[in-house]
């Protein structure tokens, strides 16, 4: 097997960079543009492009499946992606954390049809593939030490451009703020229908009473018009919703991928695995006392505290299905995490897991996230496409980043509160977890609340 080797250097750095934010605005157009952010200032942030290789498709069923309604894709996303940086070991220098450079990319909800059995429903749009990763070489990281640094990865094998990023990255200390929008100018709101969603509770509810199911997420969609660009449409939602994984990609003249995921699905450190599952959700207040009883009132809701724990045994024994014996620990079985406009309870699962593995194994155990699907996961799943009748798309699916090598890295979010951008329109979903105990009405509530960023 040929290896390439790509060892990452820190070729400028600069304390006088504007913020991400600034150079986000700034950046000159290029394919491809990441921009993973820490919006909430806690963590760092990254922007990539120009990829130097890339991986994009769509998910098909598998042909000739005899006696199965719902036969598996032909293509396996994790699988593509282990073909494509297959041999290659990626090196940082001394104390430099492992990030930025790498494989960037997303997968689609619908590429759980790669590993679960679960109905096919119409193509998401046209605009959209199912996945996308791409290998980037170059990027900036913004330290929360206020430092910027320019990363580039070189290789023996491939031409070396690190000269024409220093002068990109040169030219961006130069530039002024950029002057961003305080207000998100969506028109033309188009609301679900209440009374479809609601119905669609009680249809979960008449399955968890059958004993078919302990709980299903259901997601409804929203749709709206924005005639500004994709940047400033994604620099309006993140003043909102400030979080640890906001991220932005850069589809071309096609749109953009806008997420403000307050969710982790995947953080991968050598072998060492750990998912943090949300769920509960409740209004904050701008009264603080008020505030602090509603907090409360969620820390010891029994109905919420029972659905993280449901989901929390499905992430144990997603991450059971690559971790060595008895190497699977719940860290945190619930604590609280705020955010402007709501408050969630957030637990903590870990694993150790045999690195010769690959990433598509981890994707293989535990896509889609169990925390946007249900318990237990498959049946779940059917009943989700049954009752929604559509596809999600990149809602509900994954973005992160991945470095392979004897000590893999990587870090990948759920693709909640997440919008898709083309041709001046926008869809975003936004969904509950379903119980036995929910009330169709309060569960309908729950969307709104999770969707009011994004409406003003």
């Amino acid at each position: 097997m040929v290896k390439r080797k790509f060892h990452v250097r820190v070729v400028r750095r600069s304390y006088l960079l504007p913020s991400a934010k600034d150079c986000f605005a700034n950046f000159p157009e290029c394919e491809k543009l990441v921009f993973l952010d820490s919006s909430n200032g806690v963590g760092n942030s990254v922007l990539a492009w120009s990829p130097d290789h890339a991986i994009e498709g769509e998910m098909s069923p598998k042909k000739n499946e005899r006696g199965n309604s719902w036969p598996l894709s032909e293509v396996d996303p994790g699988v593509e992606l282990e073909r494509a940086c297959h041999g290659e070991e990626w090196s940082f220098e001394k104390d430099l954390t492992p990030i930025g450079v790498g494989w960037h990319g997303w997968m689609s909800f619908e590429c759980g049809h790669a590993y679960e059995s679960f109905p096919w429903t119409e193509k998401y749009s046209g605009d959209w593939s199912d996945y996308f990763f791409g290998r980037y070489r170059q990027a900036i990281v913004f330290l929360e030490t206020g430092e910027a640094l320019l990363l580039y990865a070189f290789c023996d094998d491939l031409v070396d451009g690190h000269i024409e990023q220093v002068e990109l990255f040169e030219k961006l200390i130069g530039q002024d703020k950029q002057s961003t929008q305080s207000q998100c100018l969506i028109s033309e709101i188009v609301l679900p229908d209440s009374s479809v969603y609601q119905s669609g509770v009680e249809g979960l509810r008449a399955m968890i009473a059958k004993g078919e199911l302990y709980q299903a997420n259901l997601s409804a969609e929203f749709q709206g018009c924005y005639q500004g660009s994709a940047r400033s449409l994604y620099l309006s939602l993140r003043a909102k919703q400030p979080t640890s994984y906001s991220c932005f990609w850069d589809n071309g003249e096609k749109g953009a991928l806008i997420s403000n995921s307050p969710e982790c699905f995947l953080k991968i450190e050598g072998n060492h695995v750990i998912t943090k599952p949300i769920k509960g959700t409740i209004l904050r207040s701008r009264n603080s006392l008020e505030d602090f009883k509603l907090m409360r009132r969620l820390q010891n809701d029994d109905k919420e505290i029972a659905e993280l724990n449901m989901i929390v045994d499905m992430a144990r024994n997603d991450l059971g299905r690559i971790a060595k014996i008895g190497q699977v620990s719940v860290k945190s079985a619930g604590e609280l995490i705020s955010f402007p406009t709501l408050h969630h309870r957030v637990a903590t699962v870990s694993a150790k897991w045999d690195t010769s593995q690959g990433i598509g194994r981890i994707f293989a155990a535990t896509f889609p996230p169990a925390s946007i699907t249900g318990a237990p996961k498959v049946r779940a799943l059917q009943a989700i496409a049954d009752i929604e009748n559509r596809s999600r798309g990149p809602y509900c699916g994954t973005f992160g980043y991945w470095l392979p090598g004897k000590l893999p890295f990587g870090q990948f979010s759920v693709l909640i509160r997440t919008v898709c951008f083309s041709r001046n329109r926008l869809r975003a979903s936004f969904g509950a977890g379903i119980v036995w105990d929910s009330n169709p009405e309060e569960e309908w509530e729950e969307t709104l609340l999770k969707s009011r960023y994004l409406r003003g």
